[in-house]
């Protein structure tokens, strides 16, 4: 199964913009990918460091072993295209 992480802060105003359209595209997708919202301010899953995350909005797609990484905001278009394709 196809897995997309976004790593994202409360107070970083990209990240919550980024947010809706994240939303927007994981109630389209939820039956086909496993959706993952970490915080870096308070994560328990050792990912942000394991990605060494130094900016955010920070996307991992995991498909088939491969990550496909993006950093910055993503319209939903281009979120839904980069765990499609």
């Amino acid at each position: 199964m196809t897995k997309a992480i976004k790593f994202y802060a409360d107070w970083c105003g990209p990240c919550r913009v980024y947010g809706k359209d994240w939303k927007k595209v994981e109630e389209e997708l939820k039956e086909q990918v496993e959706f993952v919202e970490v915080n870096i301010e308070n994560d328990t899953t050792g990912l942000a460091a394991q990605y060494k995350i130094k900016s955010i909005p920070f996307t991992v797609i995991q498909k088939n072993g491969e990550e496909i990484e993006k950093t910055g905001r993503l319209k939903a278009e281009e979120l839904k295209e980069l765990i499609l394709n």
